[in-house]
């Protein structure tokens, strides 16, 4: 497969499986982009109810990110932001991506992500704000 086929594929396995799914506070739905035993890092890009960027959460499998994002996508709802990935790159095996946090005001934060993929699901997500102190 062209690279540019798994790129399109990763960008909207990310999109329309995770991040849609996070953003309309269905952990449940969102869960189903990693594999069971994905590990998940996460640095905080938007700041809101305590969370910040000095705050790295890191989870393994897929039942304590279900568990995490069940409860943080609620706070979510209240702020209001959605999730954009504008770029990605990748080989079928790992890529990287840009995208940005959007607020109800207009306003964005971006940020960069790795993964690494197996069985066309999200085995390691790594991601952080795209500049320091965002």
């Amino acid at each position: 497969m062209p690279a540019s086929m798994y790129a399109t594929a990763l960008k909207a396995h990310l999109q329309h499986t995770y991040f849609d799914n996070v953003d309309g506070a269905r952990a449940a739905e969102a869960v189903k982009a990693f594999t069971p035993d994905v590990h998940w890092q996460h640095t905080q890009v938007w700041a809101h109810d305590g969370h910040d960027a000095r705050h790295t959460d890191s989870l393994e499998g897929q039942e304590a990110l279900h568990a995490f994002l069940a409860e943080r996508v609620k706070e979510m709802q209240v702020i209001r932001i959605t999730h954009h990935v504008d770029e990605v790159v990748t080989d079928g095996e790992r890529g990287a991506f840009r995208a940005r946090v959007v607020g109800p005001d207009g306003s964005s934060k971006g940020f960069v992500g790795w993964v690494e993929l197996r069985d066309g699901l999200v085995q390691r997500y790594m991601v952080m704000p795209e500049h320091a102190g965002a």
